[in-house]
C-alpha cells in the first residue's frame, strides 16, 4: 500500500496533467471553430482588410498612389505609409495563400499574448503556467475582437503583441521599446505606450521607442514621399475615408460624440480634451499599478486608454478590453472576479440588446474601458501622493484622489458643453422615380439644367438645352440649392455625368454615407421643353437644339442641414471623381 504522501503526489501530478490537458482541449477546440467560422464566411466577406492591404501593396508596385488606391469594395487603404513596408510580403505570395498565413500568424499572435500575460504573474509551476495560458488563449479566441481580426484579416492584433510585449518588458534590453515604435509607425494609437515607458522609469526604453517611430516614418518618406505628404497633411485628417464613425461598432469618445449628435469643429475640441484627460488618468492609474508591482495591469490600462482615445475603435482594436477581464478574474477579490466575468461576456457577446435604449446600449463598450482606465484595474481613490519626474529636474506630485476630483470637474463640464452644441437629428429625402414631391423639389426636370441661346439673323434665338456636367471640363458632379419652401428643408438638385458610378450624401462628416438615387437625364431621357422664362425682348422660334449630355443623371436631395454635409461621386473603380461639400457648406 502506497503511504499518504505518495498518494497525494500522484494525485496532485494527475490534477495537474488533467487540467493541462483540458486547458489543451479547450484551445483546440476553440482554434479550429475559429478557424472554420474565419474561412467559411462569404467570399465578400472574408478578410476584406487584408484585400486592401494586398491590394495596395500591389497598386503601388505598379505605380498608383497610394492613398488614391480603393479597393473593389469601396474600401480604401487608411494606414501610415510605413505600414506598406509591412505588407509588403503579401505581394509575394498569392492571395489565398496569404489568407492562409494570415490565419495561422493570427493564431500565433493570439498564443503570444497569453504566453506574455501569464509571464508577469507570477504563477509557479511550468504545467500551471502553460493551461493558464492556453486557456487564456482560448477565451481571446471566441472574443469578439479576435474573431473580428479573424473574420477581417485584421493587423489589430499584431500591433497589441508588439506593444504589449515591449510594454511588459520582455524584449532584450538594447531593443526595449522598438516594437512600440514600430507598432506606432504603422498605426499612431500604440504611441501612448511612449509616456508610459517614460513615467515608469524607462526613459531609454520611451527614447528608443520615439526614435524608432521617426526612423520608420522617415524610411516611408524616402520610399514614398508624396505618399507620405499626402497622408500627413490630409489622408489623416479625413474622416470620410474611415467609413461610418457613428455606427455602434466604433467604441471610442469620438464615435459616441458623433452618435449624440455633436458637430464638427466642436465635437473635435470635446474629443481633444476628454481624451486627454482621460490618457492623464490612465497614465498615473498605469504608473501606480507598475510601482505595485502589477506591470501588466499598468499596460492593459494603456491600452484600453488608446481604445477610448483613438478617433475610431472598431470591434476588432479592443483587444485590450478582453485582456482587462482576464485579469479581473484572476483575483484576488470577489467582486474584482465577478466584474472580470461581466466584462468578458460583454467582449465576446452582443450585450447591447439587453440593456435599455439611448447611450448605455450604443456606449457599453465604450464605458466599459473607461471604467477600466479609471478605476477598475488601478483604484485611484486611496493611494497616497505620488510624485512623476517630467524631465530631469522637473517633477509633477500627483495626488490621484484630488485628480480624479479634477477629472470629475472637468467631465461634467465637458458633458455639459456637449449637450450644449449637439444638435437634432436630421432629415434626409431623396427624390426617386416613384417619389416626387413637387412641393418641395418643383416641377420634375427634363435634365435641361441650363439653357443658351444662339442668336439668329433675323433677330430670333434659337435655344439650346444643356447639360450641369460637362465632360470636356471633367466637371462629373454639379449641383444648386435653396429652402425647400415651406417645409423649411434644403434642397439641393443637381446631375452627374457619365462616369459616376455611385453618389453619396452624408448628412454629417463620420456619420453614415447615403446612397443617392439617380434619374437618366440624357438626350434619351425623354423630350425637352421650352423654357418658362427667357430674357426680355427675346422672341424664342423653331425647335430647341438638344445637346444633353450621354449618360447624364439627375438627382434631387432635402435635409434639414447641410452645414456639416459631404456629397461625394465615385467612378467605376471607386475613386473619389467629385467631391460637392465644401459648396453645401458655403451654400
Amino acid at each position: 500500500m502506497d503511504s499518504p504522501s505518495v498518494v497525494d503526489a500522484r494525485g496532485s501530478w494527475s490534477t495537474r496533467v488533467l487540467a493541462l490537458s483540458g486547458a489543451a482541449l479547450c484551445f483546440v477546440l476553440a482554434a479550429v471553430w475559429s478557424l472554420w467560422s474565419a474561412w467559411h464566411l462569404p467570399s465578400w466577406d472574408r478578410q476584406m482588410d487584408l484585400h486592401v492591404y494586398i491590394g495596395a501593396v500591389r497598386a503601388v508596385g505598379n505605380g498608383v498612389p497610394l492613398y488614391q488606391y480603393v479597393a473593389e469594395n469601396g474600401d480604401p487603404f487608411t494606414y501610415p505609409p510605413f505600414a506598406l513596408v509591412a505588407f509588403r510580403p503579401l505581394g509575394w505570395v498569392s492571395e489565398p495563400v496569404a489568407r492562409v498565413v494570415w490565419l495561422a500568424a493570427t493564431l500565433v499572435a493570439v498564443v503570444s499574448i497569453a504566453a506574455a500575460l501569464t509571464a508577469r504573474r507570477g504563477i509557479a509551476g511550468r504545467r500551471r503556467q502553460v493551461a493558464l495560458t492556453l486557456v487564456a488563449a482560448a477565451v481571446l479566441l471566441v472574443s469578439a475582437p479576435i474573431q473580428s481580426n479573424l473574420r477581417f484579416g485584421q493587423v489589430s492584433v499584431f500591433l497589441v503583441v508588439l506593444a504589449f510585449v515591449d510594454a511588459l518588458d520582455l524584449m532584450p534590453r538594447p531593443v526595449r521599446g522598438v516594437l512600440i515604435g514600430v507598432a506606432s509607425a504603422i498605426k499612431l494609437t500604440p504611441l501612448l505606450f511612449v509616456p508610459y515607458l517614460w513615467v515608469t522609469g524607462r526613459r531609454r526604453d520611451a527614447m528608443r521607442a520615439g526614435a524608432s517611430f521617426v526612423a520608420c516614418t522617415g524610411l516611408a518618406h524616402a520610399l514614398w514621399p508624396a505618399a507620405s505628404t499626402t497622408f500627413w497633411t490630409d489622408a489623416i485628417f479625413s474622416t470620410s475615408r474611415i467609413g461610418n464613425l457613428a455606427a455602434a461598432g466604433n467604441q471610442s469618445l469620438n464615435g459616441a460624440l458623433i452618435r449624440v449628435g455633436v458637430v464638427p469643429p466642436e465635437r473635435a475640441a470635446a474629443w481633444l480634451a476628454l481624451s486627454a484627460l482621460v490618457c492623464a488618468v490612465a497614465l498615473v492609474g498605469a504608473r501606480q499599478c507598475h510601482r505595485e508591482g502589477h506591470p501588466a495591469r499598468g499596460v492593459v490600462v494603456v491600452g484600453c486608454a488608446t481604445v477610448v482615445a483613438s478617433p475610431v475603435s472598431w470591434t476588432h482594436h479592443q483587444v485590450w478590453l478582453v485582456l482587462a477581464g482576464l485579469l479581473l478574474i484572476a483575483g484576488p477579490r470577489k467582486a474584482r472576479v465577478a466584474w472580470g466575468v461581466v466584462l468578458l461576456v460583454t467582449m465576446t457577446v452582443s450585450v447591447g440588446g439587453w440593456l435599455p435604449g439611448g447611450f448605455a446600449r450604443e456606449n457599453v463598450r465604450l464605458l466599459a474601458a473607461l471604467a477600466v482606465c479609471t478605476w477598475g484595474l488601478a483604484p485611484l481613490r486611496d493611494r497616497a501622493p505620488a510624485t512623476v519626474g517630467l524631465l530631469p529636474g522637473v517633477r509633477l506630485v500627483v495626488r490621484p484622489r484630488t485628480a480624479m476630483a479634477y477629472a470629475g470637474v472637468v467631465a461634467v463640464a465637458a458633458g455639459a458643453v456637449v449637450l450644449l452644441v449637439r444638435e437634432s437629428p436630421i432629415t434626409v429625402r431623396f427624390e426617386t422615380p416613384d417619389r416626387h414631391d413637387e412641393a418641395l423639389w418643383g416641377p420634375p426636370t427634363d435634365g435641361c439644367s441650363g439653357y443658351g441661346s444662339v442668336p439668329r439673323a433675323d433677330g430670333t434665338a434659337a435655344f439650346v438645352c444643356q447639360s450641369m456636367v460637362d465632360p470636356v471640363g471633367g466637371r462629373q458632379l454639379n449641383f444648386g440649392g435653396g429652402w425647400g419652401g415651406p417645409s423649411g428643408m434644403v434642397t439641393i438638385h443637381g446631375q452627374v455625368g457619365p462616369e459616376v458610378a455611385r453618389l453619396v450624401f452624408i448628412p454629417v462628416e463620420g456619420t453614415r454615407a447615403l446612397d443617392v438615387p439617380l434619374r437618366p437625364e440624357g438626350p434619351d431621357s425623354g423630350p425637352v421643353r421650352p423654357p418658362k422664362q427667357v430674357p426680355p425682348g427675346t422672341i424664342v422660334s423653331g425647335p430647341i437644339e438638344d445637346r444633353r449630355l450621354p449618360g447624364a443623371r439627375g438627382f434631387s436631395i432635402a435635409a434639414t442641414n447641410t452645414d456639416h454635409a459631404l456629397l461625394l461621386a465615385y467612378g467605376r473603380d471607386g475613386k473619389l471623381i467629385g467631391d460637392g461639400g465644401t459648396k453645401l457648406r458655403t451654400g
